[in-house]
């Protein structure tokens, strides 16, 4: 019996060749789409499930509540891990991870490298995480101070084929490690990758036992699951206890008194699963996922399929008008409704299986260059071949099924009397099921060219938008050491160029990370204490980045005193309390140092990160030119001149360094380009965003075609009836398409409500955005409904100029 239905459905099919093509090619593209689709959401929801129990493994994390504000952070106090592991025995386990971050600088011989992946972390690393050992003892390795872990690259970047065990590299400044294993790569899928991993007992921060310093990465294995939040609350109180000495030794106030103030701390427990996609917080070790990104990608690939089926249902609702007569010759036959039903679901599932194979193939084909669009490196190898089976086998069944039931049921439900006497008509109510599916159909398609209008409307105002200083023409030049006691005459000797505008030398620019604490504002009470973003720079820094005055002054190379000042920006002043214009001259006690620094000047504010978040309070301490060559300041900002050659400039720089630094590579950047990657993620999924509608607006006008030619067929002798009785090719065309019109103006109708509302709530998630202008709506709208026009007018144009004769003659 199977196998009759099945080629009972081939002959069928092979019947129906433009049937066929349309419907697969339909088909095809929309599964391409969404497998891609698919193939990015389960590769975000694996991250770190790599790791042994990984269900017992968490993060310690912090948000810190102020008076008026509060912030998350990623890192918190080095003292953790003993003190957990001493008074909690719900504890199993801890580990702290230490993230410098800057590029660390490794010598092998004569050779020179700057990594930026290398990590310090506690000897219990490998007992915590998923990273397997290939050479050395997995509990041993970290133990011993100076000793480091690389993974297997990075062994043959410095080895080649031999083993580096035993080796010594040079880290840092002169101090020299040994190589005491070799782990393999660490797997795509974490939320933390590194190169080099070396003894955090190695560094003296590991000593550091000061609550108040949120400078490690804390994790901890628990002995058993669903504790977190009796865990937490444990945590929080375990570190007010450390705490409160220590408040009370800066302060000279009570800790409850400090917490009366509006100081607390809350520690959670972040599962290490969820902390790709779920976390967003200060310290990261990189940009991790969205989760509302995953939904989306997840959403749209569910609603182009639905679009792909919906052009199955309308196609093959509207291709039975012309099967009427075989399904009244099988009736007549004997043939019941279950058997009529079965046999079109198994059409179904055969034109599925063609289109899922075809899928696949485009899908292989586009891999690359949705990996570049993505940001990805997804493979064949990242999924099981018994997992593909399974699901290529389910897609083809439910989708089949799903796509051909209504068909089904609808073709096997023609009366033999109607079928004989007068034939079978498609429905021309206003609510059928073909005309609801179509509607939604271009209502998702109109959906998804909105957002992708207002993504990249959002992504060239966050490109574009002023930031308060001039970014263009801004190389940092990154230093090390090697520099020494020439770093002044390095500066001086730069700036003096013809191609150089100015120079600046600092620990902190904007759009990198910088620096953080608290201070307390003098004539205001101690436990009232003022979060800040620290940036310590020479004192031609803001006039090297064309920053204004609000009032004040800059700092002053003249000026002994201006060691005990700092710059400000308004949105500190405005924290404080203070107005901006009048905040020179008051004084600030950062927490920790032993006297109040003077406020010389208030800067205009400016974006010194993403467009994602607000202005930050900033503190800008300066560094006297006289103390360059101790301090060694680890970037120095170079503004070329407005009529420089850029590629003249950089040789100049390029010359220079060779002079002053000859045994070293010269590291540079450009600051425009480092803010553009602050919108990377912004950028891939604007990029796919847009390929993915594309699919959506081609996979729709498919669609519309298919069923275009249908209606067109069945209403032959209509159109030669009209065009006997006088009707033109243009009045015949509008009547044909005057549905499809209807359909699309319900559809912009519907959808743009839902549309303002999801582009809005999108919007929200940025601190700063261009807002919503509805000429987009009628743009997209009437757009999409020309296009509609378009293609529906290429089918009946046509039909409408075929012999009147011909088409009235037509059984």
């Amino acid at each position: 019996m199977i196998k009759n239905y099945f080629l009972s459905a081939i002959r069928s099919l092979l019947k129906r060749k433009l049937f066929l093509l349309i419907n697969v090619l339909g088909f095809s593209l929309g599964l391409s789409s969404a497998i891609l689709m698919f193939a990015y959401v389960w590769d975000e929801i694996g991250f770190d499930t790599y790791h042994p129990e990984h269900e017992r493994l968490y993060r310690i994390a912090l948000t810190r509540h102020f008076p008026d504000r509060e912030n998350s952070y990623a890192t918190t106090p080095a003292a953790f891990a003993s003190t957990l592991m001493n008074e909690l025995p719900e504890v199993e386990n801890t580990c702290r991870i230490f993230n410098p971050t800057n590029d660390s600088r490794v010598v092998l011989g004569d050779r020179t490298f700057y990594e930026s992946r290398l990590f310090a972390a506690d000897s219990t690393f490998f007992e915590l995480f998923g990273v397997r050992m290939l050479e050395g003892n997995p509990g041993e390795v970290l133990k011993a101070p100076n000793s480091v872990v690389i993974t297997q690259s990075m062994n043959e970047k410095y080895f080649g084929s031999s083993s580096g065990l035993n080796q010594t590299l040079e880290i840092g400044d002169t101090t020299k490690f040994t190589i005491t294993g070799i782990c393999e790569d660490v797997p795509k899928k974490s939320h933390f990758k590194f190169d080099l991993l070396i003894s955090l007992h190695s560094l003296p921060i590991a000593q550091n036992t000061f609550w108040g310093a949120y400078s490690m990465h804390n994790y901890l294995k628990l002995r058993q699951e669903g504790m977190e939040e009796e865990i937490s609350t444990k945590i929080s109180s375990i570190a007010g206890i450390n705490m409160a000495p220590q408040v009370e030794s800066v302060l000279g106030k009570t800790f409850d008194e400090y917490v009366a103030a509006g100081n607390i701390h809350n520690y959670f427990l972040q599962p290490i699963q969820t902390i790709h996609l779920n976390s967003r917080l200060t310290n990261e070790f990189e940009p991790n996922g969205d989760l509302k990104y995953v939904i989306l990608f997840f959403a749209v690939a569910i609603l182009i399929l639905a679009i792909a089926c919906f052009n199955f249902t309308n196609l093959s609702t509207a291709n039975s008008v012309n099967r009427s007569k075989e399904i009244g010759v099988r009736k007549v036959m004997g043939s019941t409704r279950k058997q009529l039903v079965l046999q079109f679901i198994t059409e179904s599932v055969i034109v599925t299986f063609i289109a899922v194979l075809l899928s696949f193939i485009i899908a292989l084909l586009l891999l690359p260059a949705f990996n570049q669009l993505a940001g990805k490196d997804l493979s064949l190898n990242d999924f099981g071949i018994f997992d593909l089976f399974l699901f290529f086998s389910l897609l083809t069944i439910v989708v089949g099924i799903i796509s051909g039931l209504y068909p089904a049921f609808f073709m096997s439900s023609f009366e033999i009397v109607r079928i004989f006497k007068g034939g079978v008509k498609l429905s021309n109510r206003k609510f059928g099921l073909r005309n609801i599916l179509v509607t939604f159909q271009f209502a998702i398609s109109i959906l998804m060219a909105l957002t992708t209008v207002f993504i990249v409307v959002q992504l060239n105002f966050m490109r574009e938008k002023k930031l308060g200083f001039k970014k263009d023409k801004m190389v940092l030049l990154e230093v090390s050491n090697n520099l020494g006691a020439q770093y002044r005459s390095f500066i001086q000797e730069m700036g003096n160029q013809s191609q150089v505008e100015a120079v600046a030398a600092g620990y902190h620019v904007p759009g990198r990370q910088s620096g953080g604490g608290t201070f307390q504002a003098i004539g205001i009470p101690a436990t009232e204490r003022f979060l800040f973003s620290l940036f310590v720079t020479g004192y031609d820094f803001h006039k090297t980045y064309d920053m204004e005055l609000v009032s004040g002054r800059y700092f002053d190379k003249q000026l002994a005193a201006d060691t005990a000042s700092v710059l400000i920006n308004e949105a500190c002043a405005r924290m404080v309390g203070w107005d901006p214009q009048n905040a020179a001259g008051e004084q600030i006690l950062i927490t920790g140092q032993p006297a109040p620094l003077k406020i010389a000047g208030v800067l205009k504010d400016f974006h010194s990160t993403s467009l994602h978040e607000p202005i930050r309070p900033m503190v800008f301490i300066g560094i006297p030119e006289e103390n360059f060559n101790a301090a060694q300041p680890q970037i120095i900002s170079i503004r070329l001149s407005d009529n420089s050659r850029v590629e003249s400039a950089l040789e100049v720089i390029e010359n220079m360094w060779a002079k002053y630094v000859p045994d070293e590579v010269i590291r540079y950047s450009f600051l425009d380009n480092e803010f553009d990657r602050l919108y990377e993620s912004e950028k891939n999924f604007a990029a796919l965003f847009k390929s993915f509608s594309a699919f959506a607006i081609i996979i729709s006008s498919v669609g519309v075609i298919g069923l275009s030619f249908f209606i067109a067929v069945e209403r032959v002798k209509e159109i030669g009836i009209r065009k006997v009785l006088g009707a033109s090719v243009p009045q015949i065309m509008m009547t044909l398409s005057k549905d499809f019109l209807i359909l699309a103006g319900i559809a912009n109708f519907i959808i743009w409500p839902v549309a303002y509302l999801l582009i809005q709530k999108w919007m929200n998630g940025f601190a700063f955005s261009p807002g919503i202008n509805l000429v987009y709506f009628l743009l997209i709208g009437i757009g999409f409904t020309l296009l509609v026009q378009l293609v529906v007018s290429f089918i009946t144009f046509n039909a409408a100029n075929r012999n009147p004769i011909d088409s009235i003659s037509t059984e």
